[in-house]
């Protein structure tokens, strides 16, 4: 079974078992921040309802860990004088209300006190515990010092978050407040036991070469919360269980999951008059836990996933993690977790008060066993590169922070680290702009960007090439606006990218670069705009080109690169120039050519002379969509040319008529093939060819039928 596959069902079948816990337990923190201030709730002790005999306990694993006999407690705390251990059960709480009818809930069932003598071991509070488990929940209160200004925020009146809890229990339902309106509700950890344990049956995971990735970056709720996404569970882990196949269909290999950790999507929640509808956290990116899943991304009641149906798709999983924050925020957040167990130790803290966000200084790979994490601005980087388990995790960076700080090249890497290349996106979207001085910066892209990874040792596979992502604009922006048109969040169009060099960019150019392929759409067919969801119409013509792109196989890998200009061979890498071309051909004289003309005006070029061969045009971008990508539902010639002149008759009202071997003006992807071994698959063959203006266009050579754009100029430095 894939991993991806195990994974969404380890997650799913966890956030069930939590979402029945959770049924009647509801909880508040002290503390302020977010779109409203959070309120204090006393802890009031009661007689103990259960006995639980309390042992000496490991000081590891951190976490409640299920051990022979019982339950094994650990929790990290320099600088506290005392600990205790909290639980509460939902049957216990429910018991107190139907007996004692003044009894609220909210409370504390039992308190466990550890001794500092015995329960304590260096700066990690540990006991064993032997009893029932069953539907109970815990947290910390630590008594200490209290001086922020040193650091310190301990406070024994608060009940704290488990950092290392491997569920938690909140909210049930996504985005709606609790019954006394507190955006802020206490997060408990859920005590495990042995049944909830998920059992991987000895699956690892894959070994996908990393220069063959096609990512598809995710958002488990956008993905399938649409209704055009045809979801039994949408905007669940189920429902992206349920669209694997349609993954596999645009040729995606990599799903990289935005954050799916426990975070508070009513952080910043207030009233949007512009859209007259709530704001929300949708992203994800400020962590309450980061050992539970995301409890509302999951589909209460439903515990089937449906294995052997789709066991055979395989994916390789990437988590993005942010550690360079969480929900608790600066100085002035309210305090879940991380701050009142140990401030100091878990936040890298500055000199003085920043106003903005802390580090987290580390976490735990072994709690996720996905293939890989891309960190956001991750600290102790060498620490992290040593580490015998993360090591052999295929790291991501984005290499870039609030602050401004911008490593981008530059990121320390040790050799195993990848990185978001954001001079890639910034490159080719002014290149396909057409602004001016681009085009050998451009090519450099197309090859890997050894200007930025060659010299510190890494491969073009360690570029993670993109031009759009969950950042800035979405591909459907990026091809629709000059200038961010962001005033449907509420914040008068003050936030978001104002330097987004959009200019109807055309996302099929990354799939010939070398080597990674990041991608970043909202769902089924479905490419999101800021606040909308695109027409259907729309979202057909930006979904066929890079599908069919990134699904072709047996690419001639490029054992000679060859570049051009409107003459082959003579490439102009002037100020001015706004075209590039190229031509790749491997060992078994297979050639594919390709070419980008972002001037707004067309050009004739000619095409390299093969004695023997032919060109046929594969893509063509300034056709209108199906025509852009002629694939093997076009077997012949002359019916190419029927279906393209009806689709112009139907649809511009123009006449057609397309003599035999002349061409419309337009670009396109070229094949070359034997001229015995005919296998028409456009519309016009000739030699010397017009490109449309801003037109993308690919040729390719021999007798096959699809192939991937794996390498391009990616062996020309290996």
């Amino acid at each position: 079974m894939s991993s991806l596959l195990r994974f969404a069902i380890s997650l799913s079948n966890l956030c069930d078992q939590i979402c029945a816990t959770t049924k009647s337990f509801a909880v508040r923190a002290s503390g302020g921040g977010g779109g409203a201030e959070a309120t204090e709730t006393a802890v009031v002790e009661k007689p103990r309802l259960r006995r639980f005999e309390v042992l000496v306990g490991s000081p590891m694993p951190f976490g409640a860990t299920v051990m022979d006999g019982g339950v094994n407690f650990a929790i990290h705390s320099s600088g506290a004088v005392s600990a205790t251990l909290c639980l509460m059960s939902v049957s216990d709480l429910e018991e107190l209300e139907r007996t004692e009818p003044d009894w609220k809930q909210n409370r504390v069932t039992e308190q466990i006190n550890f001794d500092p003598l015995i329960n304590k071991t260096g700066d990690i509070w540990h006991a064993f515990l032997k009893g029932d488990f069953v539907d109970m929940l815990y947290g910390y209160k630590f008594d200490g010092k209290f001086s922020p200004g040193e650091g310190h925020y301990y406070d024994s009146s608060r009940i704290l978050l488990d950092p290392y809890a491997k569920a938690v229990i909140s909210r049930e339902q996504y985005g709606t407040l609790g019954p006394d309106g507190n955006c802020w509700p206490q997060m408990a950890g859920m005590v495990p036991s042995a049944d909830n344990a998920f059992d991987w049956e000895g699956d690892l995971p894959l070994s996908n070469s990393q220069r063959d990735l096609i990512i598809y970056e995710m958002h488990v709720r956008g993905f399938t919360k649409h209704e055009s996404s045809n979801t039994s569970y949408p905007g669940t882990y189920r429902g992206v269980v349920e669209k694997l196949d349609h993954l596999k269909e645009l040729g995606i290999n990599c799903i990289e999951l935005m954050p799916c950790q426990e975070y508070n999507e009513l952080e910043y929640f207030s009233y949007n008059s512009v859209l007259g509808d709530y704001r929300m956290n949708f992203w994800g990116y400020s962590t309450l836990n980061y050992f539970s899943p995301m409890l509302r991304y999951s589909y209460a009641g439903t515990r089937n996933c449906g294995r052997d149906a789709i066991n055979e798709v395989k994916f390789l999983v990437i988590m993005d993690v942010v550690f360079n924050h969480t929900a608790e925020g600066n100085e002035k957040g309210p305090t879940i977790s991380f701050r009142g167990v140990d401030n100091s130790v878990y936040y890298m803290l500055a000199p003085k008060p920043l106003g903005c966000c802390q580090c987290v200084r580390g976490c735990d790979r072994r709690r996720y066993p996905n293939d890989r994490h891309p960190l956001s601005s991750p600290p102790l980087i060498d620490m992290i590169s040593n580490d015998p388990i993360l090591r052999g995790v295929k790291l991501i960076a984005e290499a870039w922070d609030a602050g401004g700080l911008y490593q981008v090249g530059s990121f320390p890497h040790w050799g195993i680290w990848s990185e978001w290349n954001g001079k890639y996106r910034d490159i080719v979207r002014q290149f396909i702009k057409g602004t001016d001085g681009f085009s050998g910066a451009f090519a450099e892209c197309l090859c890997g960007s050894p200007n930025l990874y060659q010299q510190g040792g890494r491969k073009p596979w360690n570029s993670i090439n993109f031009v759009c992502a969950h950042d800035g604009f979405t591909l459907a922006d990026l091809v629709t606006y000059n200038k961010k048109h962001n005033l449907a969040n509420g914040e008068d169009n003050m936030d978001g990218e104002s330097h987004n060099n959009s200019w109807n960019c055309g996302q099929s150019l990354v799939l010939f670069s070398c080597k990674i392929y990041y991608d970043h759409f909202a769902g089924r067919r479905i490419c999101k705009s800021s606040g909308e969801a695109i027409k259907e119409k729309a979202n057909a013509e930006l979904f066929p080109l890079p599908h069919g792109l990134s699904s072709l196989d047996d690419f001639p890998t490029a054992d000679r690169l060859q570049w051009h200009g409107h003459a082959p061979g003579t490439p102009d890498w002037s100020e001015t120039s706004r075209f590039v071309a190229f031509s790749l051909i491997d060992s078994a004289k297979r050639e594919i050519y390709i070419a980008f003309n972002t001037s707004h005006l067309p050009v004739t070029v000619a095409l390299p002379e093969r004695p023997g061969f032919r060109w046929e045009p594969l893509v063509d971008s300034s056709k209108p969509t199906p025509y852009d990508f002629l694939s093997s539902d076009v077997p012949e010639r002359d019916t190419a040319i029927k279906q393209y002149a009806h689709f112009l008759d139907a649809n511009l009202q123009l006449p057609v008529a397309v003599p035999p071997n002349t061409a419309p003006a337009s670009a396109g992807i070229f094949a070359m093939e034997e001229s015995m071994v005919m296998r028409l698959r456009a519309i016009f063959l000739d030699v010397n060819r017009l490109f449309d203006a801003r037109a993308v266009a690919v040729f390719s050579s021999s007798r096959f039928k699809y192939f991937n754009f794996d390498a391009c100029a990616g062996n020309i430095w290996n």
